[in-house]
């Protein structure tokens, strides 16, 4: 991925006056959103998240011959803001040809040659089907969760300063591998699920409708309620144990199982892909609640893991196309298994054990004066934290306590969802066959996982069939106190991440500022059968922590009691 440092990178945070936001280059640029929320990025991994989501980008769309080269990232006032930049586009944007053009170039061109001839391979050999197969059935996952292990088998609390830097060292190195494997397999579930969507939009059939017929296609999403079945069967009937000690001693089994759970989800970062959010193993109290209530909800309800019968929406399907439609859809439902794997497993994990290591640095430096708080170890760049962990000179305490004061002044920004005009879309439709069909699915499901916030406030996409009524939770930034969450509550977040996947058995519904149906919020929605709200319009600004408010998915609004 390029970077480039524009003229948005830096304001006078000092000032009373509101930061501005300038776009920092021509065309378009869009927030991500997506890994941290509207939220800035820590220096200690920004430049690695940077790099290697580059990378993977662009070897995903080498593979499945998309017509974009790679992604170019700018920090604006710590955001990442990002643009793609298509083949031939060079440095500077371009207005996009006109059809005739676009057909001619595309045919001419010797990369987009190259491109269009890689994307009837991807499309003929499935080469998504490969990359899930990859993960699940040819060693793929257990290998990562193995190196994970190896990893969290050691202990930073105890280690000389030298070890402890190497460790550092060795998490980077992981966590940039699995960067670049997460999102170069992307296509997996990319591939399969944004064509669904894309060819029934084209039948007249909105991702609305289409959506929901993934429920009970992501098994991994409910992992936590199969791990933690047994510690439901002890907790029938006994009386609710105040400990997590007294959970454990209910069985043998339940406390095996709760030894399983928190080893496999215990150092995954709870609600983002940055290490400035708790893991659950930061959380006890969070901990004692989900295990003490897992009868709460999707538990005993049954209500996770059914399938959506198909025939409604495939009866409006063409009658000649509709083994088609049937095709596609065991094709999404089975790319689907992928996708909250493949982000929990391979990011959420190895960030969560590099926020453990970072944590220890800063307790160290702290101790000894060289930083003024613990935490101001997420504000080092690693270099910085290597030198100073090893001795060697490095910023001094109050330069990087300047660093995060001028942080938490960024994290109060509102921070615009793009900058700079709109781009017209290159006319993909005259694109060689294949490669158009690999663009619309990229950008189909991208459109529906970023979603489009309501017309109105309070308005949104709906997931679920059902309204629920509950005390509002809010957690409105990474850093909140997870374990304010009880039984029953209405989540109210920015997003949610697949790390907070142990969480949702607690909750009774779920309203979201940012997504679309494809989030990960109406995934997971539609797999414990809670009812959800996503891409809620001014959510955060609206809703007041314990308030009663009601999540309706039908009239997808949010409502309190002024509203």
């Amino acid at each position: 991925m390029t970077v480039v440092n524009g003229p948005g990178t830096t304001g006078d945070l000092t000032s009373p006056q509101p930061t501005s936001f300038e776009p920092p280059g021509p065309g378009t640029w869009m927030l991500d959103t997506t890994h941290h929320g509207r939220r800035p990025t820590t220096p200690f991994l920004r430049d690695l998240y940077i790099e290697n989501f580059g990378i993977g980008f662009s070897r995903l769309s080498a593979r499945y011959g998309l017509p974009l080269d790679r992604m170019v990232a700018a920090e604006v006032n710590g955001y990442l803001y990002m643009r793609p930049v298509a083949v031939g586009e060079g440095d500077t944007p371009r207005p996009a040809p006109p059809a005739p053009i676009m057909w001619l170039i595309s045919r001419l061109h010797p990369e987009l040659r190259r491109r269009a001839k890689r994307a009837r391979q991807a499309w003929d050999d499935e080469f998504w089907r490969d990359d899930v197969d990859a993960w699940f059935d040819r060693g793929g996952r257990d290998r990562a969760v193995a190196a994970n292990l190896r990893l969290q088998s050691f202990d930073p609390a105890t280690a000389p300063d030298d070890e402890l830097a190497d460790h550092v060292d060795a998490l980077l190195a992981h966590v940039a591998d699995q960067f670049v494997a997460s999102f170069e397999t992307h296509g997996g579930d990319i591939m399969p699920i944004g064509d669904l969507i894309a060819t029934c939009a084209e039948w007249g059939i909105p991702a609305a409708e289409v959506a929901p017929l993934l429920r009970g296609a992501s098994p991994v999403t409910t992992e936590t309620l199969e791990l933690l079945a047994p510690v439901a069967r002890a907790m029938a009937g006994a009386d609710r144990p105040t400990t997590i000690d007294g959970v454990r001693a209910l069985s043998p089994e339940a406390g095996l199982a709760i030894d399983r759970w928190l080893e496999l989800h215990g150092w995954r970062i709870l609600n983002s892909d940055d290490i400035d959010c708790p893991t659950l193993a930061e959380q006890p109290a969070l901990q004692l609640s989900i295990l003490s209530n897992l009868e709460f909800g999707a538990v005993s309800s049954g209500t996770t893991g059914g399938a959506v019968d198909p025939a409604p929406v495939r009866a409006r399907v063409p009658d000649g196309e509709r083994s088609r439609f049937d095709r596609l859809l065991a094709d999404a439902r089975h790319g689907l298994r992928l996708r909250d794997d493949n982000a929990g497993v391979r990011v959420n994990w190895p960030v969560g054990l590099t926020r453990r290591a970072v944590l220890e640095v800063g307790r160290r430096l702290a101790a000894d004066g060289r930083l003024a708080d613990p935490g101001h170890a997420l504000c080092l760049e690693p270099d910085e934290a290597q030198a100073l962990l090893r001795g060697r000179p490095g910023p001094d305490a109050s330069d990087v306590a300047a660093r995060s004061a001028l942080r938490a002044r960024q994290i109060e920004l509102d921070a615009p969802a793009q900058l700079g005009p709109d781009e017209e879309p290159p006319p993909f439709a005259v694109l060689p066959a294949a490669m158009a069909r690999s663009a619309a699915a990229v950008f189909a499901l991208i459109d529906t996982m970023e979603g489009h916030p309501g017309a109105t406030a309070l308005t949104g996409t709906g997931v679920g069939g059902e309204a629920y009524t509950g005390r509002a939770c809010v957690l409105s930034s990474p850093d909140d106190d997870f374990g304010r969450i009880e039984p029953g509550d209405v989540l109210i977040a920015p997003f949610t991440s697949p790390s907070f996947n142990s969480v949702l058995p607690l909750v009774g519904a779920i309203a979201v500022q940012e997504g679309g149906v494809m989030s990960h919020t109406a995934i997971v929605a539609r797999e414990f059968g809670i009812p959800a709200v996503v891409g809620v319009n001014g959510l955060l600004g609206a809703v007041a922590d314990g308030e009663t408010v009601t999540v309706d998915p039908v009239a997808g609004r949010v409502r309190t009691a002024d509203r």
